[in-house]
């Protein structure tokens, strides 16, 4: 309910919040041309629009279909899919890179995520997540904004995140970024 209630300013909301990422994005995930690229939960394509227009070949998966539409009306050229983020109708070993950007702590069956990540995931593929660490006030107030209109969040700390998809075959680590953020880097292992 959160994401179609938030739908229609949710840009604008992201870019005054200052939690928009999407000037450095293609930045820190280079190379991305002709890569394909899953942007996991990318909601309204802030990310995939310029991801896209760096020369990535952009899937957005979304569970809410008016972030969606959003995107839709953006006329990006990008692939919308709308599906659960741990239930991917998607070939196995189908993209380069993945992006879960402000995404990660909305995923209820998060096990669910890091099974289908890594199988849609090329070897050597590269995933990124960035999301807010837990204790940080900004974090706190995100939970209590989004508890309020119902959208259980769980926060995950940067080092469980590196255990966690380690034990998927997926190695990484992680850097922090501005208000509590950081991103997570990890590769697919080759077999």
């Amino acid at each position: 309910m959160m994401f179609k209630l938030m739908a229609p300013f949710y840009d604008w909301f992201v870019r005054a919040t200052r939690i928009d990422h999407s000037e450095h994005v293609p930045v820190w995930l280079a190379p991305v041309k002709d890569m394909e690229l899953l942007d996991l939960g990318g909601g309204t394509g802030i990310n995939a629009e310029v991801l896209s227009n760096a020369g990535a070949k952009v899937t957005i998966v979304d569970y809410s279909k008016a972030m969606l539409k959003r995107a839709a009306a953006k006329k990006m050229p990008i692939r919308l899919v709308h599906a659960a983020a741990q239930a991917l109708p998607l070939p196995d070993c189908s993209f380069d890179i993945v992006l879960i950007s402000d995404a990660w702590h909305h995923f209820r069956d998060q096990a669910g995520v890091i099974y289908e990540v890594r199988r849609v995931l090329r070897p050597g593929g590269r995933l990124y997540i960035i999301d807010f660490a837990p204790g940080h006030s900004v974090t706190k107030y995100i939970s209590f904004f989004e508890k309020l209109l119902a959208e259980p969040s769980t926060f995950t700390m940067p080092d469980d995140l590196v255990e966690l998809f380690g034990a998927a075959g997926i190695a990484g680590d992680y850097c922090r970024l501005r208000i509590g953020q950081y991103i997570y880097t990890g590769v697919k292992e080759k077999p």
